[in-house]
């Protein structure tokens, strides 16, 4: 079906910046600190890869899988990404009334994770009536939709609700579905203000429906600069590599029964929530903050995983292509792909958070208590093997024939279930938290954190040795047998600490220090897998120093860094599409330089600059016995894979009467894409610019384009190539490969209407 072409608005942000703490920047807000802070917090939705949710912040360590952790109302979005990915309960809109990033420091403290957090709160109703629509569009024909209502109703009792509706059909046509993301996110709020406005007590409900395949890869033809060229006709972000039936074909490890899952409808998430929230203003001058969350969800996901695609051997005896109908394929290449499945698994989670919190004095001490309870029953994620034709919306192809029947042989084509995830049980979070920020004189500001969790692990999970044995007693395709898995029951204490220094030597500069130490362990989603994760709590102990100048003319803040994560585990690919959980050591020594400039009236022009050296510490991986590998390898002292050593970031707008204009321009340099440094994707550009009228005090006009330069860029790593040499390397000058890439130049625009 031919789609309609609109346009969308998206919210104007520029590049956020990490290396400044956020300890500290409350006693500075009239200094340079705090204003490349709001900077910060203005700019985390620009992302070059989708629109939906914020951009990952590089920090010079391995990203997390999981993306940038998101928090509603001061608690995770979701307890563990692998369960659910909080962008399937969460998007940004104006249901939220404050938006804020919270630094490396803050993140570690309050919540017991590593990097960069968005925290956003819902609106819990006005004294007066507010109404907000929004709606967007974009050049490839994205709806969406947002609306919010609050106001008060009597008595001291509020109300706000809102919808956001999100209908993406992403930069290409799939065949099965007109819409990629396909999310609806309904809020409703009532509170009670109380005791003269000193109290407030707030109900929200939140339902979420999202169903959707994010996957995002090209074939693209690999140049050993490091750029990528265009296969044949295949457009990068223009054309689907998405197999067009939309259907994942498994045995379902739990039964052992051949099912086709719809891509769509079966691999949704819908979820319900529950926060119950408030704050009170106690006598002594102490102020409570509170809440607690019940989620109840029903999640699934769908993730093809692509290998390098492989030259069809046409008319070769030992291996024939043939399509659902028995024609024989004799295209140039063909690609593999393993289907990853899950169905919609109940998921259970209760998480609670109390602050109590007073000023005295130079003093402002915090002190928390949050209990967090995940359950999950019976995940379990199916695989199988498919090859597809290597061009545009591709068909399914099968590498064999049957002889009896002359039919394509599904099963041996599929290879069933050979990447089986399993696990089942429960975990628990308790943890006590407390900060101070101790304003020792006008010139001096200290700011501390601490926290101790206790996290216990019960569950089940399904190792190497009883899938071998099931095989063995004839249980075919990987299907779990319950009987035997076997437990794992983990304790693990783990600690946080930091500390945060703000010295003023002038009203316009200043210096700045702080130190950090924070321990994570895993999850029960880490024994997914059929070898021992042998987890143990890493270690991230991290540093940094600088100063700051503040003038009308010009803001910056200048800080040299240190960050280091000990017993990083990682679960990598292999030759033959084998997956080993590896450990290693990282380290990163950095500098960072951000300011403001504003010169003139009406004129700012943002620009960042990061240097930092991220390196493989303790890194061997043993694969002796592995086909394709057997060897042990060491990758100590290589750069670490997909992050970038310089990072600039050009941001300038001008505001004049009710127009604003502004750009953002971001640089990478090269990005190893293996472990041992012997491929790399060439450094690029991603570009951001727009135009926002405000026609009066309840309208505002807006248009923005992405990816200016329309750059082609790869980005994250080579699939199959995590041990290959410099010689293997140079073979694959001018092959064609798979991978991830930028969003195509994109022009986007919308309104919102407030009355």
């Amino acid at each position: 079906m031919k789609k309609k072409r609109l346009f969308r608005w998206s919210t104007s942000i520029v590049a956020m910046m990490l290396a400044l703490p956020t300890y500290g920047q409350e006693a500075a807000k009239k200094d340079t600190v705090s204003t490349v802070a709001k900077t910060e917090t203005q700019n985390v939705m620009l992302n070059a890869s989708s629109d939906n949710g914020p951009r990952n912040v590089n920090i010079g360590l391995p990203a997390s899988i999981g993306g940038t952790t998101i928090l509603e109302n001061g608690l995770p979005v979701t307890y563990d990404f692998m369960g659910m990915s909080p962008l399937r309960a969460w998007r940004s809109s104006s249901s939220f009334n404050k938006f804020s990033v919270l630094g490396v420091a803050e993140t570690a403290i309050s919540i017991g994770d590593v990097g960069v957090s968005v925290s956003t709160h819902s609106n819990r109703g006005t004294e007066k009536l507010i109404r907000n629509v929004a709606l967007n569009s974009n050049s490839f024909g994205l709806l969406r939709g947002d609306f919010s209502i609050s106001g008060p109703i009597k008595n001291g009792y509020y109300y706000a609700v809102s919808a956001n509706i999100n209908m993406d059909p992403g930069t290409f046509d799939a065949k099965f579905t007109n819409y990629l993301d396909q999310t609806q996110i309904y809020k409703g709020v009532i509170s009670k203000k109380y005791n003269k406005g000193k109290g407030e007590f707030a109900i929200q409900y939140k339902f979420a429906d999202s169903r959707g395949v994010g996957s995002k890869v090209s074939p693209y033809v690999y140049n050993l600069n490091g750029t990528v060229s265009q296969y044949k006709d295949f457009k990068i972000g223009r054309d689907s590599y998405l197999e067009r039936s939309g259907v994942a074909n498994i045995i379902n490890p739990m039964t052992g029964k051949e099912e086709a899952w719809d891509q769509m409808k079966d691999m949704g998430t819908t979820s319900h929530v529950i926060d119950i929230m408030g704050n009170n203003k106690l006598e002594n001058g102490m102020v409570l903050d509170y809440i607690v969350r019940y989620n109840y969800a029903k999640s699934g996901l769908y993730n093809p995983y692509y290998s390098s695609p492989s030259q069809n051997p046409g008319n070769n005896d030992s291996t024939k292509y043939y399509y659902a109908d028995g024609t024989q394929n004799t295209d140039d290449y063909v690609q593999g792909v393993t289907v990853l499945a899950t169905p919609k698994i109940p998921l259970n989670t209760i998480m609670s958070r109390f602050d109590v919190s007073k000023k005295a004095g130079n003093h402002h001490w915090a002190v928390g208590l949050s209990e967090w309870f995940y359950n999950v029953s019976d995940y379990h994620l199916a695989s199988s093997f498919m090859y597809q034709e290597a061009k545009a919306n591709p068909q399914q192809l099968f590498a064999r024939i049957s002889p009896s029947s002359g039919a394509p042989d599904y099963e041996a084509s599929r290879s069933y279930n050979g990447a089986l995830q399993y696990y089942d049980g429960w975990e628990n979070k308790l943890a006590i938290y407390a900060t101070e920020k101790w304003t020792v004189n006008k010139s001096l500001q200290i700011d501390l954190g601490a926290r101790l969790e206790w996290q216990h692990v019960d569950g089940l999970w399904y190792p190497k040795a009883s899938r071998d044995a099931a095989r063995n007693s004839g249980v075919k395709n990987n299907v779990v047998d319950k009987d035997l898995t076997n437990e794992v029951k983990k304790d693990w204490f783990n600690k946080a600490f930091s500390i945060n220094l703000l010295y003023k030597m002038t009203n316009n500069f200043g210096l700045l220090a702080d130190g950090g130490y924070t321990e994570v362990a895993g999850k029960l989603s880490s024994y997914a897998g059929a070898d021992d994760p042998s987890i143990s709590p890493s270690q991230i102990p991290s540093t940094s120093g600088g100063a700051y100048y503040n003038h009308p003319l010009l803001s910056v803040v200048s800080k040299a860094t240190y960050i280091q994560r000990n017993n990083f585990k990682n679960n990598s690919t292999f030759a033959r599409g084998h997956k080993q959980t590896i450990t290693y050591d990282i380290e990163t020594i950095g500098w960072t330089t951000d300011m403001i400039l504003s010169p003139a009236k009406g004129f700012k022009l943002h620009l960042l600059l990061t240097l930092q050296n991220p390196e493989y510490k303790n890194f061997t991986v043993d694969l002796t016995g592995v086909p394709g590998e057997d060897a042990k390898h060491d990758f100590s002292g290589g750069a670490a894979r997909s992050v970038s050593k310089t990072i600039i970031e050009i941001d300038p707008s001008y505001s004049f009467k009710t127009w604003r204009v502004w750009a953002s321009a971001r640089y990478f340099s090269k990005e190893a894409a293996n472990y041992p440094n012997t491929l790399f994707f060439a450094s690029r550009w991603e570009t951001f610019a727009g135009v926002n009228y405000k026609l009066n005090k309840y309208v505002d006009f807006n248009v923005n384009a992405v990816n200016l330069l329309n750059q082609k860029g790869a980005q994250g790593s080579i699939s199959g190539t995590n041990t290959t040499t410099a010689d293997q390397a140079a073979q694959l000058d001018g092959k064609v490969l798979t991978g991830t890439y930028m969003r195509p130049f994109t022009i986007e625009f919308g309104t919102k209407v407030r009355f």
